[in-house]
């Protein structure tokens, strides 16, 4: 089962055109658990001779990408609700973004944000000092996939609205695969559910507290109250390739278990 669960991207038939969840079991069911398998069927039951060669064309395509390493193109053609199958790899194409935001003249701005590229300490940006489109795009250029946890509805429509760009990656929501991996709550619920733990000082997460810091950094020069903003920024990041790797393991063991039952 280990080795099932993590070679569950070299059996993801769900992004070959018109193939879904249902009949990529059926195709498991069936022993055809790799693209190679695939490509040397003579036969797959529900699939016509003539429906079967298309599967095949398409599948060179994907083999083709695979060898390439050109993974990203392969999560494109992964259902965004299946995207949770490109967790299972966590190297340098991969970056965990987390943005604070602070209160400023009625409205949220970013302040700090931190970056985790593959297995490498975060880097962080502060609002006055580092932090622009062009450091930004510096280190996002070539990274494949950004991470994030409710990205979708914070972070990322926040650095628009603020003038800054993370370029195309692939955006993966790490909140969107948790209720499916049986994670609720907000990001340190989980982590506690989860064994992940921070220091006490790092457990304020509210939008209140985070503008109290910048104001005592901005209108006071507080290095204290920027440096706990900085590290509860980068506990964010940190946390998140190990609740990837929780999610893709929940959810490729469920699917392969419900394969084999």
């Amino acid at each position: 089962m280990l080795r099932q669960v993590q070679d569950v991207i070299e059996r993801s038939f769900v992004m070959l055109p018109g193939v879904g969840v249902r009949k990529e079991r059926s195709m498991w069911d069936q022993g055809i658990s790799s693209w190679q398998q695939l490509l040397g069927a003579d036969r797959i039951a529900g699939v016509s001779a003539r429906r079967l060669d298309a599967l095949k064309e398409a599948s060179r395509m994907v083999v083709e990408l695979r060898y390439a390493e050109r993974v990203k193109d392969i999560g494109v053609l992964l259902p965004s609700r299946e995207r949770w199958r490109l967790l299972g790899t966590w190297d340098d194409s991969y970056a965990a973004l987390d943005v604070e935001a602070a209160r400023s003249n009625g409205s949220f701005v970013p302040v700090v944000i931190s970056l985790k590229r593959g297995c490498r300490k975060p880097r962080t940006f502060v609002r006055g000092d580092d932090l622009s489109w062009r450091t930004l795009k510096e280190h996002l250029s070539d990274i494949d996939f950004l991470v994030t946890f409710n990205g979708s509805s914070f972070d990322l429509p926040l650095l628009e609205d603020s003038g800054y760009s993370v370029g195309d990656p692939l955006h993966l929501d790490l909140r969107r695969y948790c209720h499916r991996a049986r994670l609720s709550g907000g990001l340190k619920d989980i982590e506690r559910r989860l064994g992940i733990s921070r220091s006490r000082e790092l457990e304020f997460s509210t939008s209140e507290q985070v503008s109290y810091l910048w104001k005592a950094w901005e209108k006071r020069g507080s290095k204290n109250a920027l440096d706990l903003l900085i590290k509860y920024n980068q506990q964010d990041v940190d946390s998140l390739p190990q609740l990837a790797g929780c999610i893709y393991r929940r959810l490729a063991e469920e699917a392969l278990c419900r394969n084999s039952g």
